[in-house]
């Protein structure tokens, strides 16, 4: 079976990690020898570049671990007018996806990633080359696609593709829009993320990998490590990423008196990531809301518990067999909910079966079916 993946994002340009789940999952896919998996990927230039646009190459075709990225760039007006920018983001796709036929041939399903502008465009143009589409959702602001303004450009999407989304509670919150609605959660690499021997000490060893942005609340970390180091529990965390409240967050540290306790490791490559999380005791999620959080299953996928607040993606996976749950914004429940993990002897069997559910195998198995399904 052929797949075309059109994502709405891709790690080509300033951020390498902007996108990087969809590269990750077509590579998933063509490790399953039923699958023949490429993308499009519509490259969208800022209007900086608008002197220099008529210029560049409009095409071009990068070669992947095992696929082809073909790229057609565009002139991102959406500061202008968001009606244009999606107009002429639809014909853009139309031409790209005419190049790509020409070149490869004609994809028995696409798979698209983000319901606008990617999903919509991708439902329009495949709509009218009878292939049928799939959306899989994954952002955490999904509900402003089906409200207000979007409300109309949703709908299509939703009466014009094989709609899925990556954990149960969007599941939940999708059927306010649709009935049709399916579950195709995020993967996990159990190949780069898995356990490895490490000495346990007295110190509570925690862990989070993820941007340092808004709505990460990593300050309610912080706030739950001064309650143990209070309660004269010796505690240190592992930051792994970066982002636009790095320095803010440095900056608490050394307000809070917590220099010492933390380690900023900054953005690294996946396997020195999946080392970094291995080495620790408990992986932490301190979100107010996440989709699915993938850094819980790659923590489950190396053997070790999570803590996580009630931010819904994760409870997808998370249960008391592989860590515990603890209020969102509330610093004391999670000191409480880190006391209760680290003195809970966890089966490691059943944190590896649970992320080995979500494995890059196994999503592409169960994306395999929904491909089969749409196509009769």
């Amino acid at each position: 079976m052929k797949v075309l993946v059109i994502p709405t994002w891709y790690p080509i340009d300033s951020d390498s990690l902007l996108g990087i789940y969809h590269k990750e999952f077509t590579e998933s896919l063509n490790k399953n020898p039923s699958i023949t998996a490429d993308m499009l990927f519509i490259s969208r230039q800022r209007i900086t570049s608008f002197y220099k646009f008529p210029f560049m190459k409009k095409k071009n075709i990068i070669k992947e671990k095992n696929y082809n990225v073909y790229i057609y760039k565009m002139l991102n007006v959406g500061r202008i007018s968001n009606k244009l920018q999606l107009n002429n983001y639809v014909k853009v796709l139309r031409k790209a996806l005419n190049w790509y036929i020409k070149e490869k041939g004609r994809p028995d399903v696409i798979h698209a990633n983000i319901t606008i502008p990617a999903g919509y465009a991708a439902s329009i143009v495949g709509k009218d080359l009878n292939i049928p589409v799939l959306v899989q959702e994954h952002a955490s602001y999904f509900n402003r696609f089906f409200e207000n303004a979007n409300k109309n450009l949703g709908k299509y999407v939703l009466d014009n593709s094989y709609f899925t989304v990556v954990s149960k509670y969007m599941v939940k919150e999708m059927q306010k829009y649709t009935k049709n609605v399916d579950l195709l959660p995020n993967i996990v690499d159990t190949s780069v993320f898995k356990p490895s021997p490490h000495q346990k000490s007295n110190c509570i060893n925690l862990v989070i990998a993820c941007a340092l942005r808004q709505g990460k609340k990593i300050e309610d970390i912080f706030a739950a490590m001064q309650i143990l180091i209070n309660n004269n529990y010796q505690v240190h965390l592992d930051i792994v990423g970066d982002g636009y409240l790095e320095n803010y967050y440095k900056d608490l540290c050394t307000k809070l008196n917590l220099n010492n306790y933390v380690s900023f490791l900054g953005r690294k490559g996946k396997k020195d990531v999946a080392k970094i999380i291995a080495r620790n005791d408990i992986y932490v999620i301190s979100s107010d809301i996440e989709t699915f959080a993938i850094g819980g299953i790659e923590a489950l996928a190396c053997g070790i518990p999570v803590v996580s607040t009630r931010c819904l993606g994760p409870e997808t996976y998370l249960t008391n067999e592989t860590g515990v749950f603890c209020e969102v914004g509330n610093p004391q429940s999670m000191a409480e909910a880190i006391l209760k993990c680290i003195n809970t002897k966890y089966d490691t069997k059943k944190l590896l079966n649970t992320a080995q559910k979500f494995s890059s195998e196994e999503i592409a198995k169960h994306a395999l079916k929904m491909y089969e399904k749409i196509i009769k």
